[in-house]
C-alpha cells in the first residue's frame, strides 16, 4: 500500500492510495473461504459449495467492502502519523465508481482533506459584562418562609385563612353559572397564597368545609402552566376558560416552623448556624450561589461572541460547503444552505478555539472526571421518575453504558474541557459587574445579542 500527500493550499490536501493485489487478496480470499464454509446453496451441502461459485456470487461485494475498508483504515493511520489537524470529513477525488472492480487490479484513490488553521487566541481586551443580582430583604423574606413552610407543621383550622391550602371540588359552570353536564370534574388543591392579588384573595379568606365558591381560575390566578395543572387540563382546552364551582372537603394550613436550633440544624448540619442573623446570611449566599450560575452562562454566552468576533479563523469553507451539501439528506434553498453553513463554520472555529486553549493550558480530561459527569447525569435522569435513591451498583452499571454509548464520551469531554477553558478566562478577562435588582437582572439574562439577532432564528 501506498500513500502520499498533495498539499493544494494550507487549509487543503489531497491524500492518494495505491493499493495493490497484495494489499487487499487475502483479507478477500479469508472472507470467501468463510463464506464457503456456512453458504447454503440449493444443490449443495453446506461447506461443500466450490470456491468458483462463491467468487462469482460473493466476490465482487467482497472485495468493493474491503477496499473501502483498507482505504478508511490507511487514512486514519496517515492522519494519525502525520499529526494532520484533520477539519470535516475526507471528500473523494477519485473512487471506485471510476475503476473497473477486477480482482487483481491496482486501484488509486484521491481524497480531499480539510486542514485546521494554525493560529494564536486573542483574548478580548476590553471588558465583558458580568450581571449580579441585587439580593433585597424580600428576596430573603421568601427564601426563609420557604424554607420554614418546607420545615413546618400541618393544622386543620376551622376556616381558611390567607395561608390556607383548599382541598375540595372542582366543577366545570355552563353560561348560567349551573354545574355543566359532561363539563370538567377533578378534586384538587388551592392554595390561597398563590393567588396574586388582595383582593382576589378575600372570598376565599373564612370558608369552612362544605362551603362552596363559584371563580374564574385563570382570571384569579392568571399563571396557565398553574391553571392547567390544577384543574388537569391541557392549556388549549376550552375548559380552561370556564367558571367553576369549588366545594371545600377540607382546610390545611402549615404552621412554619420555628426559628430554633433544631430546625438550624436540620437544614445546616448541626452547629454551623446558631441564630437568626446567620440562617439570613446563609440565605444570601444561597441566592448568590444560585445566580452565579445564571450569570455565568450569560457571561459564557457574551464571551463566546466576543472571542468568534476578534478571531475570525479561516477555514476551508468552498471544501466545507462540498461536504455539506454531499451529506444533505434533501437538496437546500440557497438561503436555508447558507444559513446551516454559518452555524457549523461557527462551531468548528468555537470547538478550535477550545481545543487551542485547552492545550495552551494543559487543561487534560480524566477518566474519573468522565465517569462523575456521566453519574451525574444518570442521577438527573432518574431523578426526572421521582427515583431519588440509586443503589451504587445500579447507578455505575448505568453510567458505565452511558458513557460508552455513540458520541457521549466525546461529548462529555468537550463538555469538561469547554468548562475548564471558561473558568479560567473567568479570571483573565476583565470583567464590568454590574448588580441591577432582580427584575432588571432577569431581562438583561433574557435579552438577546446583536449576533443572536442576526444569526440565531
Amino acid at each position: 500500500m501506498q500513500i502520499s500527500q498533495e498539499q493544494q493550499s494550507e487549509l487543503l490536501t489531497v491524500l492518494k492510495i495505491r493499493l495493490q493485489p497484495e494489499d487487499y487478496q487475502t483479507r478477500v480470499k479469508d472472507i470467501l473461504k468463510r463464506y464457503q464454509k456456512s453458504a447454503q446453496i440449493p444443490g449443495f451441502r453446506p461447506g461443500h459449495v466450490p470456491a468458483g461459485l462463491i467468487k462469482k456470487q460473493y466476490g465482487q461485494p467482497v472485495l468493493l467492502d474491503e477496499l473501502n475498508k483498507l482505504v478508511s483504515e490507511s487514512i486514519s493511520n496517515y492522519v494519525f502519523e502525520q499529526k494532520l489537524e484533520v477539519i470535516g470529513s475526507p471528500m473523494p477525488k477519485n473512487g471506485l465508481d471510476q475503476q473497473s472492480l477486477e480482482d487483481g487490479n491496482t486501484f488509486e484513490f484521491s481524497y480531499e482533506v480539510g486542514l485546521a488553521p494554525k493560529f494564536s487566541v486573542q483574548i478580548p481586551t476590553g471588558k465583558i459584562p458580568y450581571y449580579l443580582v441585587k439580593v433585597d430583604e424580600k428576596m430573603i423574606n421568601d427564601d426563609a418562609d420557604d424554607l420554614r413552610r418546607r420545615y413546618g407543621k400541618f393544622s386543620n383550622p376551622e376556616k381558611s385563612e390567607e395561608n390556607s391550602i383548599l382541598y375540595g371540588e372542582f366543577n366545570e359552570l355552563d353560561e348560567a353559572g349551573n354545574v355543566k353536564e359532561g363539563g370538567n370534574k377533578t378534586t384538587t388543591t388551592l392554595s390561597i397564597e398563590r393567588i396574586p392579588q388582595a383582593n382576589d384573595r378575600k372570598p376565599f379568606i373564612g370558608l369552612a368545609k362544605g362551603d362552596t365558591i363559584d371563580f374564574h381560575p385563570m382570571t384569579v390566578i392568571g399563571n396557565e402552566p398553574e391553571v392547567a395543572a390544577m384543574l388537569r387540563l391541557e392549556k388549549q382546552s376550552p375548559a380552561m376558560q370556564s367558571n367553576y364551582r369549588l366545594t371545600v372537603l377540607t382546610i390545611s394550613r402549615i404552621e412554619l416552623a420555628d426559628l430554633n436550633q433544631e430546625f438550624f440544624d436540620k437544614i445546616y448540619g448541626e452547629g454551623n448556624v446558631t441564630n437568626e442573623e446567620e440562617f439570613r446570611a446563609k440565605i444570601r449566599e444561597g441566592i448568590l450561589a444560585y445566580f452565579e450560575r445564571e450569570s455565568d452562562r450569560k457571561m459564557r454566552k457574551d464571551l463566546r461572541n466576543e472571542l468568534l468576533n476578534q478571531n475570525n479563523l479561516p477555514l476551508p469553507d468552498d471544501f466545507l460547503k462540498r461536504m455539506l451539501k454531499a451529506n444533505a439528506e434533501k437538496p437546500m434553498a440557497d438561503s436555508e444552505f447558507d444559513h446551516q453553513y454559518y452555524h457549523l463554520a461557527e462551531d468548528l472555529r468555537w470547538n478550535l478555539m477550545v481545543t487551542k486553549l485547552a492545550t495552551d493550558q494543559g487543561f487534560d480530561v480524566t477518566e474519573d472526571e468522565l465517569k462523575e459527569l456521566a453519574r451525574g447525569l444518570v442521577r438527573q435522569q432518574f431523578a426526572q421518575y421521582g427515583y431519588y435513591d440509586i443503589d451504587d451498583a445500579k447507578l455505575e452499571e448505568v453510567s458505565e453504558r452511558y458513557l460508552n454509548e455513540d458520541g457521549n464520551r466525546e461529548r462529555l469531554d468537550r463538555s469538561i474541557r469547554e468548562n475548564k477553558v471558561f473558568a479560567h478566562l473567568k479570571g483573565v478577562v476583565k470583567l464590568d459587574m454590574i448588580e441591577l435588582p432582580y427584575q432588571e437582572y432577569v431581562a438583561r439574562l433574557q435579552e438577546k445579542t446583536q449576533h443572536e439577532l442576526e444569526h440565531h432564528h
